[in-house]
């Protein structure tokens, strides 16, 4: 079982009825759940989602205790997914600067100002204490882009909202763990702390966009995802991918000490049992491959040749083998074109008429391989 815990909240309708609504942020978190689920094969119900009416403040909340504080599922060391699609804003306090704010369905009815900074960074530093510092935040949101003319008339898909009429009295009533207002002033949701990793759509000053397609970050990251070999490559290095895909108007940004560790720190990107690592013979034109004819293979067993075995990470065909020479237990294969000295293969076609000893495994697979 992939050991990684979710909550998903996408928001495109308010409640407030002045509040602009959104198109595509409900879509986007589906779209992130739907990557979680088939391609990273994460478990059903490891993964909480609240769109619209579900994702109030105080159910933001409670979820994010139940779902993933105090899950007994869980375990210290866990892999932990945190993502929000939805309005920003900065709101003002009674007293003294603004703090930047996640817009909930319920944001500016009666006292709700949403999910401030601070009340945000004492939740993930609650959930850091209970199980660990795998954690990573993804913010689809925008919380006090400048007014510019160029700003201003991309103000419709812009996922930022004003709040003139909203004031906070209260960091988060009723939560005795908040950090004070004094360690915290000015924190904002891009001022990461070491308890997690934050994968941003914009700088604070800038506007994180959509359209009818979804969010911009949110596509390009997904996009990226899915074409990045994500075992061995940092969150940064990473997010650099998504800025070129993005282009000019907006620059994503990943932040926390943890910015050098691959997605998740490698957690669901766990060996494939389909592939089998295949080395050059003492000549280097053949590849020597840990499967011979009691497994089924035969002369003409077609494979393909990837760079890893790793599960959930993009894992792209380099080339094909034909196999020239089989014995028992292992065989020679032909690729077609160059590969690393090292590499791993998967049945791409037995081509064999006959039956195979299924009562021998593969050295690489906990199952019986089948035609």
């Amino acid at each position: 079982t992939i050991r990684l815990f979710g909550l998903i909240v996408g928001i495109d309708s308010y409640k407030q009825g002045t509040i602009w609504n959104l198109e595509s942020c409900v879509d986007d978190a589906k779209k992130v759940q739907r990557w979680l689920l088939k391609d990273l094969k994460v478990p059903k119900d490891h993964v909480c989602m609240l769109l619209d009416k579900e994702a109030t403040k105080d159910n933001i909340e409670r979820s994010f205790s139940s779902h993933l504080i105090q899950n007994t599922k869980t375990q210290r060391g866990d892999a932990m997914i945190v993502y929000f699609s939805c309005h920003g804003s900065t709101v003002r306090w009674a007293e003294g600067p603004g703090t930047e704010v996640l817009c909930t369905y319920d944001f500016g009815q009666g006292n709700v100002v949403g999910l401030l900074d601070r009340a945000l960074q004492t939740m993930l530093l609650d959930l850091s204490k209970a199980k660990g510092d795998n954690i990573t935040i993804i913010l689809d949101s925008c919380f006090s882009p400048l007014q510019s003319p160029a700003n201003i008339r991309d103000r419709r898909n812009t996922r930022w909202t004003p709040s003139d009429k909203i004031v906070s009295h209260d960091a988060s009533p009723g939560r005795p763990t908040i950090l004070a207002r004094d360690d915290l002033r000015d924190v904002g949701f891009h001022r990461a702390l070491e308890s997690y990793t934050l994968l941003a759509a914009c700088p604070s000053g800038e506007k994180a966009l959509e359209g009818k397609e979804g969010g911009r970050f949110t596509s390009a990251l997904l996009e990226t995802v899915r074409e990045t070999p994500l075992h061995n490559i940092s969150c940064a290095g990473m997010l650099e991918h998504v800025r070129s895909k993005i282009g000019g108007g907006q620059r994503p940004f990943a932040a926390g000490l943890n910015v050098k560790r691959p997605l998740f720190d490698a957690v669901p990107f766990i060996p494939d049992l389909r592939y089998f690592q295949a080395d050059f013979a003492d000549d280097f034109k053949l590849l020597r491959i840990g499967l011979g004819t009691v497994h089924g293979v035969v002369e003409g067993t077609e494979f393909s040749v990837h760079p890893h075995n790793y599960r959930g990470s993009c894992n792209p065909v380099m080339a094909n083998a034909l196999v020239t020479h089989v014995y028992p237990t292992w065989s020679f294969a032909q690729a077609k074109s160059s590969v690393p000295p090292t590499c791993w293969v998967q049945i791409r076609r037995w081509n064999n008429r006959g039956g195979f000893n299924a009562g021998v495994k593969a050295k690489n697979s906990s199952s019986l391989l089948r035609r």
